[in-house]
Formats: C-alpha cells, structure tokens, sequence
C-alpha cells in the first residue's frame, strides 16, 4: 500500500510540474505580449491616416535597426521616423525592438506621409502616443529619454513643417554638380 502511495504522490507530482510549466508564460513572456497588445492597439487607431502609395519593401539583414533603416531610406536626420515603418509593417511586428533578420518590413512614402500636411496632421498624435509609450517602457530605460523627446519634437512640429529626405538630399547634390 505504502508503494502504490508513493507512485501515485510520484504521478502527481510530476504532472503538477508538466502543467505548471506547459500552462503558464514567463513573466518576460507575459510583459512582451502585454506589449504588443499596447503597441497593436495604438497601431489599429492611427493604420487608416498612413499612406502606403509608393511604399517599399526592405527585407531585414542581420544586426539592423529601426534608426538606421529610417535613416537609409528618409535621409540622416530622419532615424527617429521609424515609427512610420512599424505602423506599415505591424502585421509583421509589433514591438520595434523585436525586428529580427528576414523579416519584410513596409517602407512608407515619407513626402506622402510626412510632408504632407493634413497626413502628418493626423499622425502626430501617433507619435506622441510611441513616444508615450517608450517613456512608459521600463526595458527601454536606458534611451527612453532620448527617444521620448525625438518622438515628441518630431510630433510637435508634424503637419506644421517639412522634414529634408534622401531624395530631396539628392536632388540637391546633383543640382549643385551641374
């Protein structure tokens, strides 16, 4: 009797541990998904204002990010608009410090987008609330300064400015060669 005792405590423990583990997330697990869900969120109420006529696609190399694949396509001064890019590309990621090599990222307009006027005036509220939220985001702490007052400056002024880009840049420099 004492032995089927112990098998069974033996059963129950060892599928106690099973659930345990199979059932539940990591608390990292459950704070990433918590995110996304935030960042999803903030991405489904701005999504419709986005103009994607002209965007392009760029597949993700190794050791890339967001700053600089902004900066590739916007122009130098222009890295903090990539949360131009995430909201194109948030079916293929929500948090933007989760871009991983192979994945297609969207590659707005950035004229279409944020030089135009009444565009740019209905997604400057969209980079306020990403700059919110990385102001929010304690994993991001060691640039959520940094970050908050880029986001904030470039909403600030979204709709009421226009930003310099790579072809603009370009144009430019081939005016001056001739």
């Amino acid at each position: 009797m004492k032995k089927l005792a112990l098998v069974l405590l033996a059963v129950a423990t060892v599928f106690s541990m099973v659930a345990c583990k199979s059932s539940g997330a990591t608390s990292a697990e459950k704070e990433q998904a918590a995110k996304n869900k935030a960042l999803k969120k903030i991405y489904a109420s701005y999504y419709d204002a986005l103009v994607l006529d002209g965007a392009e696609t760029y597949t993700v190399k190794s050791g890339d990010r967001l700053t600089a694949i902004s900066k590739d396509f916007y122009g130098d001064g222009n890295g903090y608009f990539f949360p131009l890019i995430m909201l194109a590309s948030n079916e293929t990621v929500q948090d933007p410090e989760l871009i991983e090599p192979g994945m297609e990222l969207v590659v707005p307009n950035f004229d279409a987008n944020i030089n135009d006027s009444s565009v740019a005036t209905k997604l400057k509220p969209y980079f306020k609330e990403i700059a919110e939220f990385y102001k929010s985001d304690k994993a991001s702490a060691a640039y959520a300064d940094e970050m908050y007052e880029q986001l904030m400056d470039i909403s600030n002024k979204l709709g009421e400015e226009t930003f310099a880009t790579v072809s603009a840049s370009t144009v430019e420099t081939e005016s001056e060669e001739e």
